[in-house]
């Protein structure tokens, strides 16, 4: 069965996003070796984990160009959802190195608790009844049911609010580089956000494929301004008027 023309749109998009995505993460992730600044580790990592839903698109779109039919669908699940809670733990350590450090314990059980609850449901599910985590949509799109819904929510919801809370400190400063770091990451948590949940939740036609993905492009762009702020971004929005 060859690839229609949508699998292949979704298939490039998602491999672009991906790419693009693990080249932000890894590049924050450098930083570590080079300043030891365990942040970096924290943030790099997390950014190249939390694009991992998408992973099994891309994987299945390179299989597909030669079987045409793609991974199986337990192997999509697998790949797409397993990493998600600890990619979550990884940005709560590198949120509370900064803010409610003292209820980095407290914030650690509560969501470890959440997060084991989703693996074991996930893995009794993608044994038993793999139907309700989803359904595949030809190799390389996939509809989740309620139960993957309402923990992405839950996931999707701790990172927005906390990277509010996080991106709040850098808008205080008075330093307009460090200013622009926080508008870029709240960019980012929003674009995210957005580009999941549209990702999804709903089915995609060949213009919500290439909005969606765009937007979460443009996520990982003011993810890696957000903590990085490369020269040519500085000089692109701070730029002073003639």
């Amino acid at each position: 069965m060859a690839l229609n023309p949508l699998d292949v749109l979704n298939g490039v998009f998602s491999l672009i996003f991906v790419v693009i995505s693990l080249f932000v993460g890894l590049v924050i992730l450098t930083r570590y070796f080079k300043y030891k600044e365990k942040i970096y580790f924290l943030v790099g990592s997390t950014y190249m984990l939390i694009s991992s839903p998408w992973w099994p698109s891309c994987i299945s779109f390179l299989v597909a160009i030669s079987n045409g039919v793609g991974i199986p669908s337990q192997v999509y699940f697998l790949i797409g959802n397993v990493l998600t809670p600890i990619a979550i733990v990884l940005w709560l350590l590198a949120f509370t190195e900064f803010l409610y450090t003292e209820k980095r314990k407290l914030f650690l059980l509560i969501f470890t608790i959440i997060g084991v609850i989703f693996e074991i449901l996930f893995f009794i599910f993608l044994f038993l009844n793999p139907s309700v985590i989803g359904q595949l949509n030809g190799p390389v799109d996939v509809n989740y049911e309620s139960f993957i819904m309402i923990f992405l929510i839950i996931f999707l919801s701790i990172v927005v609010i906390s990277g509010f809370l996080f991106a709040n400190l850098s808008l205080k400063s008075k330093d307009p580089e460090v200013k622009l770091k926080g508008k870029l990451l709240i960019i980012a948590y929003v674009t995210f956000a957005v580009g999941a949940l549209l990702d999804s939740a709903i089915p995609l036609n060949e213009v919500l494929i290439i909005i969606t993905r765009l937007i979460l492009i443009a996520s990982a762009i003011c993810w890696y301004g957000g903590f990085i702020l490369p020269k040519w971004m500085k000089k692109f929005f701070l730029r002073k008027p003639q």
